[in-house]
């Protein structure tokens, strides 16, 4: 017997006892005991017999002995016949049986946790390595001891309990104390579970695991719940931690703070909750892509409780167990001012493209830039009205505006009735953040205006005052003004002198080409292309644009009599009345000969019939001394009335003058 002779003799105890003893096994020891009687009896007859034929005919006692021999051998062999596959049956029982006690050999004796065999009255029978190698001793000496010996004091009682129950048949876990070799006490997770054999408890084998090693794995497991509850639950960026269902299993005071809900409100929830609207396909997307494994970072944005919606960097971490993901983590960067700083330097370049765009525009967009220049700076301020502003006298002319402002471009504004006065009186921007509230809540020119904030600065061409940039708003800006609004302002208004500068200068060398040298009015090249300018003008706001040709009467014969120098005289004073009776914004031009044209465009102030009068009592005045007369005939053409182009305008003057010209024939006048 080796040294677990103990729990090996209880093992076969238990299997002996449980092999089948039904009616085969019966049969079995019927017939060997019926066989063994059969094969007794053969031989005594044979040996009797025998003894008393030998000395009658020893062939005949020889005989009777093969005789006897023989039905012996025929009845082993019926038997061994008969009784082979119980007797191989019962071969493979012995075999089952040495198996298992190999296998509760080797198990017991290779087993991590500490094994101890008791008996019912729980004594030890035997220990395996774990049990010597804790409590000291060889085999021996671990035997014999009473269970209660191997456990602290004040844990034998319950012990005690928990053996008689498991003599009852109950399997006991329970956690206990047990001391070493050296007293040392070792905290074990105790298992009592009864030895059976043929419906009667042999003993109990105790099974002990140390848990000195999970005690040190949760304290380390403490100390990194510790450390995680430090990381997520102080941590300054908000975090949320997720299940695999998407529902919210904790949410750190940063995330609260940021999005106005409360931990109440967030536990259980999904994060549909604070999704802004359109989103679900692309949480859709990161969630495959998170329970797949995958460790990843995404913009992405929250609805906060009070509707606000703030832009996030969300970095989104698997919550694996082994090999299977039983959630996620998101982590969260808030990305407001990273946007504000990036919007601000996106409106920083597109401010400098659109003011650069007008620094270097050709002289004739001129005039249709100045819109969307203001219509850009009103996006960029936060502004509802812009207005460019020239100075004419005492009024200030508006010469673009960006806006439903209620005056229009055209119109002359006091000077004294507006809070742009005040820009022309220092050299830097005018800043009222709330008129309301600014010293000039009490001036004239706020009196029954709705505006509520002014930024404005002057613009200056070759050194001299032309007028001022001005915008205002009736509702209060978010913030205000601050150095960048003013800098961008001032920016605009030298690129606005620059621009006007250039234009001025354009002008005046444009003019030498287009003006008649001998009367100084506009030839026919400069009237084709103010007529157009004033028709698109004239369609864009609304005006109303009217032309008059003029043709002079008998001044062929002015030529004829005095000569052509005479002639040249009469022209150029013809000119000189022109001008003096037309407005500084109407033209007059020469086209040819003695044919004039003026270009009246805004009927409103000034009619048709009121400038014809103007003209012909200016123009049938003497010349040259009194001996000089001539006259004029006129003839009147309207914009949508009689043309909707310059060509269309000019020749529908020009017919009318020519009637004008022969009914004055008719009456005699030439």
């Amino acid at each position: 017997m080796t040294a677990l002779g103990g729990p090996v003799r209880m093992l076969g105890e238990t299997l002996v006892v449980e092999t089948p003893k039904g009616e085969e096994g019966r049969f079995f020891t019927f017939s060997a005991r019926a066989f063994a009687l059969a094969a007794i009896a053969a031989l005594l007859f044979s040996v009797a017999a025998a003894l008393v034929a030998w000395p009658l005919h020893p062939l005949a006692a020889l005989a009777i002995v093969v005789a006897g021999a023989t039905i012996l051998l025929v009845l082993g062999a019926v038997w061994l016949w008969m009784m082979l596959p119980t007797a191989r049956r019962f071969a493979s029982y012995a075999t089952e049986i040495e198996r298992e006690r190999a296998r509760f050999e080797r198990l017991f004796a290779n087993m991590p946790d500490i094994g101890v065999l008791y008996d019912a009255s729980g004594v030890s029978q035997q220990g395996n390595a774990a049990a010597r190698a804790l409590f000291g001793g060889e085999e021996h000496e671990l035997k014999g001891r009473l269970i209660g010996e191997c456990f602290a004091a004040e844990q034998r009682d319950i012990v005690s309990r928990y053996f008689e129950r498991a003599l009852n048949g109950e399997v006991i876990e329970f956690e206990s104390v047990v001391l070493d070799d050296r007293e040392g006490r070792i905290p074990v997770w105790t298992t009592f579970v009864p030895v059976v054999g043929g419906g009667t408890i042999l003993g109990v084998f105790g099974i002990a695991k140390d848990l000195r090693p999970l005690r040190i794995l949760e304290r380390e497991v403490l100390f990194e719940t510790e450390r995680f509850r430090s990381l997520f639950d102080i941590n300054h960026e908000p975090m949320l931690q997720l299940g695999a269902d998407r529902r919210i299993m904790r949410a750190n005071a940063a995330f609260e703070r940021i999005s106005g809900y409360g931990s109440g409100e967030l536990i259980g929830a999904t994060s549909g909750l604070f999704s802004p609207e359109g989103t679900e396909e692309s949480r859709e997307s990161a969630y495959r892509r998170v329970m797949a494994g995958e460790a990843f970072e995404v913009e992405s944005q929250i609805r906060c409780k009070d509707g606000r919606i703030l832009p996030l960097m969300v970095a989104l971490i698997p919550m694996a167990r082994g090999t299977e993901i039983e959630g996620y983590y998101l982590v969260m960067r808030d990305l407001t001012a990273q946007r504000t700083f990036e919007r601000r330097e996106e409106m920083t370049r597109e401010k400098l493209r659109e003011l650069y765009r007008l620094a270097t525009v050709p002289q004739e967009e001129l005039e249709p830039l100045l819109a969307r220049v203001l219509d850009f700076g009103r996006r960029m301020l936060g502004m509802e009205i812009g207005y460019v502003l020239g100075i004419d006298g005492d009024d200030f002319v508006i010469r673009a505006k960006g806006g439903s402002g209620r005056f229009t471009i055209g119109e002359r504004v006091p000077i004294v009735r507006t809070l742009s006065r005040y820009v022309l009186e220092s050299e830097v921007p005018l800043v009222v953040n709330d008129v309301r509230e600014s010293a000039m809540r009490d001036d004239v020119a706020a009196d029954g205006e709705p505006w509520r904030c002014f930024l404005g600065t002057t613009i200056s061409v070759e050194g001299i005052r032309f007028g001022c940039l001005a915008f205002s708003s009736k509702y209060l800006r978010e913030t205000p003004f601050d150095a960048n609004d003013l800098d961008f302002v001032k920016l605009m208004a030298a690129l606005l002198g620059s621009a006007f500068e250039r234009d001025r200068r354009a002008r005046t060398l444009g003019e030498l080409a287009l003006r008649d040298p001998l009367t100084g009015l506009a030839n026919r090249t400069m009237l084709a292309q103010r007529l157009e300018r004033e028709i698109a003008h004239a369609k864009r706001n609304g005006g109303e644009l009217g032309i008059l040709f003029l043709d002079l009467d008998g001044f062929k014969d002015v030529n004829d009599r005095f000569g052509h120098a005479v002639g040249d005289r009469l022209l150029a004073e013809v000119g000189r009345r022109l001008l003096s009776v037309v407005r500084g914004d109407e033209l007059a031009a020469r086209i040819g000969g003695d044919e004039f044209v003026v270009v009246l465009n805004d009927l409103q102030s000034d009619s048709l019939e009121r400038c014809t009068k103007r003209i012909e009592r200016s123009l049938t005045q003497p010349y040259v001394g009194s001996e000089l007369a001539i006259g004029v005939s006129i003839g009147s053409a309207v914009l949508g009335r009689d043309g909707n182009d310059p060509s269309a305008l000019l020749g529908a003057a020009d017919a009318e003058m020519y009637r004008a010209k022969q009914a004055r024939r008719d009456v005699g006048v030439r």
